[in-house]
């Protein structure tokens, strides 16, 4: 059984519980904006913070594991704070 969001977004948004119907910007504006703001500094300042690790050990000549595994590590958080803090911005927009 498949669903769109939009059909699962008036599923959840239904008037028989009160309050809970809308997006969280239009129920909750201050709540909304401190989310905004907290995730998109998180997502500038990760990105930023995660360059600078993975382009301080790749420009170092030695190499070892534990260099290795700090470029992983700082790599895969790259993923996070550059592409999923700001889709789970614009998702909360779209799914509450």
């Amino acid at each position: 059984m498949e669903f769109s969001l939009w059909e699962l977004n008036e599923t959840n948004s239904s008037e028989t519980s009160p309050g809970h119907g809308g997006s969280l910007y239009s129920r909750k504006p201050v709540v909304a904006a401190l989310y905004v703001g907290v995730l998109g500094t998180a997502a500038v300042v990760g990105t930023l913070g995660n360059l600078v690790v993975i382009t301080t050990v790749t420009m170092q000549q030695l190499y070892d594991v534990g260099r290795a595994f700090i470029a992983n590590l700082a790599s895969s958080d790259l993923v996070v704070t550059a592409l999923i803090n700001p889709l789970a911005i614009a998702g909360k927009r779209i799914l509450t």
